[in-house]
């Protein structure tokens, strides 16, 4: 195998191939609950526990897809097929789960059943084009800052996609026309659905035409046998058996749950905790997609001038200081009221230069991942990209999983009257709720730290590795 030439179009069109999951999961994260509990009336613990069954199926289908995908053999190579078959099936669910036939409103029942639907389909396609597509940055290159750049591009598309939609719910779909919440009421969610959809088809079908002149340099796997189901485990269990692998893995799982729960409760404690209002959260989510673009640079000079595994340790401590910071000045009554002049400003601030942290530590986590690739196939004598990455991008749904169980579980303790407003809201409810949610995000957190500090490959590492494997 040898690399493809990187020249800009390339870098673009796999970056942007990010966009589409970015999208699926900013819906998923931040406005799935409240649509389905506070605006449809299904139960938060119902809402939480239809997307755990979709998390359960994933367990299965992920690696199964990884493998298929490490080991297909076609005239377009073993990636390409998938993204192009998984981007109608995608779309098409994605637009019904935000526009449920008036039928199965009627029962919590019904619901909860479509709502299952409806996860799982998304994420058993969404599998399908994710997995070759972002499998596809250790075959474009195997140099270890390159690495850092495809996928620090990578994130700032999948970033963009999600912020950019987001701006659009804010600013053209959630307005209601008497002035109330739009957040909080049923009409624009359909037509948001809609239009995210469309996005997602264009830049799934971008990224894939535009990487498609690479197929004649990728990796071709090596004829097998007909797949069986011990073939299968097997080569996941060889996987697994890689200690930087597992390390990541665990870490990713944590920290994927952490950030899900916190995701899903952002909306939350925007609307009711600080009072903020549609136009207000626009603005936030602009100045989130600033915090993207500038998180980039930032990452690939972490890389060059430090070893992956120290920047990303360094940005999580950051991380776990700062994020909270705000919440705790609130409970010790040091912050202005809400509706202060000055509250909203600091609340841009703080938000800017935590995303762009969480960014850049999101970046260094994937390039780490993408080194394991050469770092298992020296044990293994199989490059096993799907795998690695369906791995990868399973810890990953765990914010849309998990993650936003345990805040429908919260929601539910705290007993957060559905479509409350927030002057209406008991104080000591959204007190509770940070009680509830910090001391458990921080553990969480805590947990990925100490599963990350496991692995172990630096740069000279990686280089060795790199030359072990160049025939494989």
């Amino acid at each position: 195998m040898s690399n493809p030439k990187l020249d800009n179009g390339i870098k673009f069109f796999y970056g942007i191939g990010a966009a589409p999951y970015g999208i699926k999961d900013n819906g998923f994260s931040y406005f799935l609950l409240i649509f389905y509990s506070q605006v449809l009336g299904l139960s938060p613990v119902l809402t939480s526990l239809a997307l755990t069954v979709a998390i359960v199926v994933d367990a299965v289908t992920d690696p199964l897809i990884g493998y298929i995908s490490d080991n297909w053999r076609s005239k377009w190579g073993r990636r390409h097929p998938f993204m192009y078959l998984s981007i109608i099936p995608i779309c098409l669910s994605y637009a019904l789960m935000w526009n449920p036939p008036e039928f199965i409103l009627q029962s919590q029942a019904y619901m909860f059943g479509f709502l299952v639907v409806m996860a799982v389909s998304i994420r058993i396609f969404l599998t399908f084009f994710e997995v070759p597509n972002t499998a596809l940055i250790s075959e474009l290159t195997t140099d270890y800052d390159k690495r850092t750049g495809l996928m620090g591009l990578r994130f700032m598309f999948g970033w963009l996609g999600g912020i950019g939609m987001a701006f659009l719910g804010y600013t053209l779909f959630f307005q209601a026309d008497d002035g109330s919440n739009g957040i909080l009421q049923a009409q624009g969610y359909g037509q948001y659905g809609i239009a995210a959809a469309c996005l997602m088809f264009v830049g799934m079908l971008a990224s894939s035409l535009g990487t498609h002149k690479t197929i004649p340099y990728l990796h071709t796997p090596p004829e097998k046998d007909i797949l069986s189901p011990h073939q299968v485990v097997r080569e996941v269990v060889d996987v697994m058996k890689n200690n930087n692998f597992m390390a990541l893995f665990l870490a990713s799982i944590f920290f994927g749950t952490a950030s899900g729960f916190t995701a899903a409760l952002s909306i939350y404690f925007s609307t009711f905790f600080w009072e903020l209002v549609p136009s207000q959260l626009a603005i936030i989510t602009m100045l989130q997609a600033v915090a993207a673009i500038c998180a980039v640079p930032v990452a690939r000079s972490f890389s060059s001038r430090f070893d992956k595994r120290r920047a990303a340790l360094g940005t999580f401590i950051v991380i776990l200081i700062w994020g909270p910071s705000l919440l705790i000045a609130r409970l010790l009554e040091v912050l202005p009221e809400n509706g202060d002049p000055i509250l909203f400003p600091m609340i841009l601030a703080h938000n800017f230069t935590n995303l762009i942290f969480v960014i850049v530590f999101g970046i260094m986590f994937g390039s780490m991942m993408a080194d394991v690739v050469e770092d298992s196939a020296v044990e293994t004598s199989r490059r096993s990209e799907g795998i690695i990455f369906a791995a990868r991008g399973f810890a990953g749904k765990m914010v849309t999983g998990l993650g936003i169980m345990l805040a429908g579980a919260v929601l539910s303790l705290i007993n957060l009257p559905r479509n409350a407003q927030p002057e209406d809201v008991d104080p000591e409810v959204l007190i509770d709720l940070v009680l509830f949610a910090a001391p458990l995000e921080a553990c969480l957190y805590i947990s990925a730290f100490a599963m990350m500090r496991r692995y172990k490959i630096s740069r000279k590492k990686h280089g060795q590795n790199v030359e072990a494997t160049a025939q494989i």
